[in-house]
């Protein structure tokens, strides 16, 4: 039986086929393949997402803002981390760090240090009711996660994830 999910997307892959595929074959470098594997990731890159966002908004956060959570509740002997660190790990901007962790203060799930060294250098820690709300909190986003992918088996998850590593290679050098 297929679902109102596959329908649509099927849909969306015919769209394409037929709106894209004709113009498409007149470049050079066009590949159906190549853009029906670009069209599936992005739909299930979609689908995943608001699965997982759907999930944390249900305890007032966003996927970034518990991973923030997520980093500053293993960070090395609960020092907190640097903004910039924090920022280099989730790959956002600085200024969306500080809006995140500024988020994160006002609901009382972190804190706001500074280095003794330095002023200038912000450093978030999580707060014991951010502790909490981590360790409540991960273990049904995990059973959630692995709901998602709960069609593939353990070997194709394997497979999945080395032909996407694959793929991010092949994309860092282009």
């Amino acid at each position: 039986m297929v679902s109102k999910l596959q329908e649509d997307v099927e849909e969306k892959i015919k769209y394409y086929w037929r709106g894209v595929h004709a113009f498409g074959k007149s470049f050079k470098h066009y590949n159906w393949q190549t853009l029906e594997l670009l069209l599936n990731l992005t739909f299930t890159y979609n689908l995943v997402d608001a699965g997982l966002s759907s999930k944390t908004r249900q305890r007032g956060l966003s996927r970034a803002a518990l991973n923030v959570l997520s980093i500053l509740n293993h960070s090395d002997g609960k020092k907190g981390c640097k903004h910039h660190e924090i920022s280099k790990l989730l790959l956002v901007s600085r200024a969306n760090i500080t809006g995140l962790i500024d988020g994160l203060i006002r609901q009382g799930l972190v804190e706001r240090a500074y280095d003794d060294n330095d002023r200038r250098i912000c450093i978030a820690k999580i707060s014991k009711k951010g502790e909490a709300l981590v360790k409540s909190f991960l273990p049904e986003y995990f059973e959630h996660a692995v709901g998602l992918f709960s069609n593939l088996s353990d070997k194709e998850k394997k497979q999945f994830n080395e032909l996407l590593v694959k793929m991010r290679v092949g994309v860092k050098k282009v």
